[in-house]
């Protein structure tokens, strides 16, 4: 029997996964096990496109931890060959990748809904080889 996810809420709009964290307010322990959660949907369910929700308040959760958390969950996508967009995060949640110069490594978009947009369109030229 599959184990429900305690730290995020997945909703599938076709082909994507579209991830909300539970509460905003995590502590060590807890961003391990959501960060296995999201790994979880990449490695054990196939998950290629997903889009992430860091809002829509404040995180209030251990920053370098989860930062490093998301640097991890980025770089099995990658290596998955899948797309992960960040939604939904203030403009303080913004400033702390800012100043931990994490900023340009991920793409983040306004909304789910722009997220999942941009992530239909990149299917759409999924299969062309990148220059």
């Amino acid at each position: 029997m599959e184990r429900l996810p305690q730290h995020i809420v997945v909703e599938r709009k076709g082909d994507i996964c579209c991830v909300r964290l539970r509460r905003s307010r995590m502590n060590e322990a807890d961003i391990m096990e959501m960060a296995d959660e999201v790994i979880d949907l990449i490695n054990g369910q196939g998950c290629r496109k997903m889009t992430l929700s860091l809002g829509p308040g404040q995180l209030e959760c251990l920053y370098s931890v989860f930062l490093a958390k998301l640097v991890m969950i980025r770089r099995i996508m990658t290596e998955a060959g899948g797309a992960l967009k960040l939604c939904d995060a203030t403009p303080e949640t913004v400033g702390v990748f800012e100043a931990c110069h994490l900023k340009e490594l991920f793409d983040f978009v306004p909304d789910q809904a722009t997220a999942v947009a941009a992530l239909h369109e990149k299917s759409d030229d999924w299969s062309e080889p990148e220059a």
